[in-house]
Order: structure tokens, then C-alpha cells, then sequence
């Protein structure tokens, strides 16, 4: 049964990916049939060229370092004009659920795939804080923007509002502030980019896996991996 595992989640991550197009085409069919009305023969086909631009997003992406999203003006638009396609198809008749349920399926490829990477941290049970050597309750939440591990950035937050965020690839960190990122079950989503904003050199670590921040009030935080 366990070698199964690996083909069945390949079998509902393709299943998943398709979904849209053939929701989109069976519509279209539908909708030639009966000459329905032209705003829903333009959200079908809508669906579709958005759904190629996914495709072609997801193949730009592999580099030859492994996969790297990134996302910009343009994807906001693609992931906008999916929410905008729910709209119009927003009734009961068997070709507006179809659109409906394709232009959910890609919004959800557009939200897990191309910008959870970079806005997605989960929360995790490892990891201390200190902070003048007294160990502070905090939590932990990890974000991987890129499939590399060695480049995992790490959301430290205190319980006294003191966030900071901590880049593994560069070895530096930021202050976060609480209005950067939204907590959900689980994790928290950054309203922008984890790795947007100014990083700098923290201090000295006198140990592996260790970040030694100095804090605007003069404290000295540790975060040890």
C-alpha cells in the first residue's frame, strides 16, 4: 500500500493542475451547443489563456539551482482576473458551475504554487529564544521561498511584539513588524514578500545555527537553531 502513496498524490497533483482546462473546455462545448450568452463564452476563454500563462509561470520557473517563483505585477492581474472570473459564473446552470469550479481550481494553483513560497510560513516546534540570557517564550515559523533549505527564512516572534525575521542564505536578519504578516491554524501569511525589506548583519554567533541580535532598547536576543 505504501508504494502506492507516491502515485496516488501524483495522480490528484495532475488531476489538480488539469482541472481548470477541462472544466473550461467541457463549458465551452456546452456553451456551443446551446449558443450561450457571449460573457460566458469570454469567461471561458478567459480561463483558459489564464491557465496557459500558470503553465508557462510554472516552467519558467525551474532553474538550474531548482524551482524559484517569482512573482510580480503581472501575476497579481492573472491571480485577480481568476478571483473577477468567480463573478459572472456565480449561479445554477450546470455551465456556470463548471466555469465556477475552474476558476476556483486555478485561483487555488495561483495562491499554493506561485505565491505561497514567498508568503507561506509554517509554525514549527524547534528553535529558543533568550534574550539577555533568559530564556523568553516565542514562536517559531519557517518559510522555504526557494526549494533550497539552506535558504529557509525564519519568523522569531516574542511575545513583548519584538518580530524579527532571519535569512539562512545571507545569514542576516530584519525587524518584522506585526502588520507585515496575517496568523492563521498553523503559520502566518505575509502580506508581501518574506524576503522583501532590509536585512543587515546581526551580531556575532558564538555557536552553530545561532543568530545574536542587538534590539533597539539594548537587549541582546538570541535565536538558537
Amino acid at each position: 500500500m505504501s508504494a502506492l502513496v507516491p502515485v496516488i498524490r501524483a495522480s490528484m497533483l495532475l488531476l489538480w493542475l488539469l482541472s481548470a482546462p477541462i472544466l473550461a473546455a467541457s463549458a465551452l462545448f456546452a456553451l456551443k451547443r446551446s449558443r450561450g450568452p457571449a460573457r460566458l463564452w469570454l469567461s471561458g476563454t478567459i480561463l483558459v489563456a489564464n491557465w496557459t500563462l500558470f503553465i508557462v509561470f510554472l516552467i519558467r520557473s525551474e532553474t538550474p539551482y531548482g524551482v524559484y517563483y517569482r512573482t510580480f505585477w503581472g501575476t497579481d492581474i492573472l491571480l485577480l482576473l481568476s478571483f473577477l472570473g468567480l463573478i459572472p459564473t456565480i449561479a445554477a446552470s450546470p455551465v456556470r458551475w463548471r466555469l465556477f469550479l475552474g476558476n476556483a481550481a486555478l485561483m487555488t494553483l495561483w495562491i499554493s504554487i506561485a505565491y505561497a513560497p514567498a508568503h507561506w510560513l509554517s509554525r514549527v516546534d524547534f528553535g529558543s529564544v533568550t534574550v539577555d540570557g533568559h530564556r523568553v517564550p516565542a514562536a517559531v515559523y519557517f518559510g522555504h521561498p526557494t526549494d533550497s533549505g539552506a535558504e529557509a527564512i525564519v519568523l522569531v516572534r516574542l511575545r513583548d511584539g519584538g518580530d524579527y525575521f532571519l535569512d539562512f542564505g545571507s545569514e542576516k536578519v530584519r525587524k518584522a513588524s506585526r502588520s507585515e504578516y496575517v496568523r492563521v491554524p498553523e503559520g502566518v501569511w505575509c502580506i508581501r514578500s518574506m524576503q522583501e525589506g532590509t536585512f543587515y548583519e546581526p551580531l556575532q554567533p558564538e555557536q552553530m545555527n545561532q543568530f545574536r541580535i542587538a534590539s533597539d532598547d539594548k537587549h541582546i536576543i538570541v535565536v538558537q537553531f
